[in-house]
């Protein structure tokens, strides 16, 4: 179960503070590129909409990521 968008754990992910060794190469490309898009505009709304994608993305494949998804989030996501 993903926690809430409101998390803290979503914007230090987006922002690139997460450091995880994920096991879906999809997950690797989705975060790299979002990252990236957080370096490149670091604003509160920018950072909202990127913690909006990644929700988006880790609730479409949370069967697939379950792993990645416990490595960023650890028993929070159980």
């Amino acid at each position: 179960m993903l926690p809430p968008k409101t998390h803290p754990r979503w914007k230090e992910l987006v922002c690139g503070k997460v450091k995880v060794s994920f096991t879906l190469l999809a997950t690797k490309f989705f975060i790299t590129r979002v990252t990236g898009r957080a370096k490149i505009d670091p604003s509160s709304e920018s950072i909202g909409q990127l913690i909006d994608e990644a929700y988006a993305f880790f609730k479409k494949n949370e069967k697939l990521a379950q792993k990645d998804i416990e490595a960023i989030f650890g028993q929070e996501s159980k």
